[in-house]
Order: C-alpha cells, then sequence, then structure tokens
C-alpha cells in the first residue's frame, strides 16, 4: 500500500489542474487558481480612451471588471464575432480573473470564443523551451497523437 500511496502523491505533485479555452481556433489554458468564474458576455461598455487591449467594462454583481482581448495583447489580430459561430449562434465567454492571485486591485476579465473543460496537465507534458520568447507564454502543453497542442498563457503578462 505504501508503494501505491507514493505513487499516487507522485501523480498529483506533478500535475496542474488548468482550465482550457478556445480563441477562435486555438487552444489556449491557464493555471485554475486564476479562475474564478466564467460568464457569458452580457452588456459591455466601451471606455474611451483605454489601451487597445481592453474591450470595455462589465458591471459583474456592482463590481467594475475591465475586459481584456487577450488576442490584442498577444500582438494577433481581433477576431470579427462572425468568426466565432458555433452550433448556429455567435457566442463569447469571458474568464474572470481571481484578483488576489494576480495581485491586482480589480477585476479583470478575458474574452475568450470558447471554455472546453478542466483538466489535469502533466509537468512532463509542457514544453517551456519553444515558446518564440513570449512573456505571454508560459509553454506548449503536448496533445494527444493528432500534434494537437495548447497555448499555456501567463495570466499576469496578459493583465499588467
Amino acid at each position: 500500500m505504501s508503494a501505491t500511496k507514493k505513487t499516487s502523491d507522485r501523480t498529483a505533485e506533478e500535475t496542474t489542474q488548468v482550465l482550457t479555452f478556445s480563441i477562435g481556433d486555438q487552444s489556449y489554458c491557464i493555471g485554475l487558481e486564476y479562475v474564478t468564474e466564467i460568464t457569458d458576455r452580457g452588456e459591455m461598455t466601451s471606455v474611451p480612451n483605454t489601451p487597445a487591449h481592453v474591450e470595455g467594462v462589465i458591471d459583474l454583481r456592482g463590481l467594475t471588471t475591465t475586459i481584456v482581448n487577450p488576442l490584442v495583447v498577444l500582438e494577433e489580430e481581433s477576431l470579427d464575432p462572425a468568426e466565432l459561430v458555433t452550433d448556429g449562434s455567435a457566442r463569447k465567454w469571458i474568464i474572470i480573473l481571481d484578483a488576489d492571485s494576480l495581485d491586482t486591485e480589480s477585476l479583470t476579465g478575458w474574452l475568450v470564443s470558447g471554455v472546453r473543460e478542466v483538466t489535469a496537465v502533466l509537468d512532463d507534458s509542457v514544453d517551456m523551451e519553444n515558446t518564440a520568447d513570449s512573456d505571454y507564454i508560459r509553454g506548449l502543453v503536448k496533445g494527444d497523437a493528432t500534434d494537437n497542442f495548447t497555448l499555456w498563457l501567463d495570466p499576469h503578462e496578459l493583465t499588467a
């Protein structure tokens, strides 16, 4: 029994819980400790004279929450909502990030096209060497036999 417990402890130490989501066709993830909730886009108010990556703000139960488009921060082109069509309707979701984990004073959310699942990622399945020298990407999570991969984002860098 002791050997089994050690194997279980070892496995638990070698995994990290992540939330996987999509922006367009690309799969991304962040550590679950940074996520407080997921909500639909709802009513968003644009704010003049804000950086390009700030889509606007929403009222989340009385708290003003800044909504960021991670694609703009990643220096990619913004998606047209028509490109986010799945099963007949355009969907945008907001991943609300934990202010305490990010050491920020206000709530921040990321605008994404789809939320997939919470999963455990084995530490040895993360390639930290081939991330194109980006501060925003923590690593590449190796996928299955179809050579899929998920970009593991660093929420500290993307909300700065």
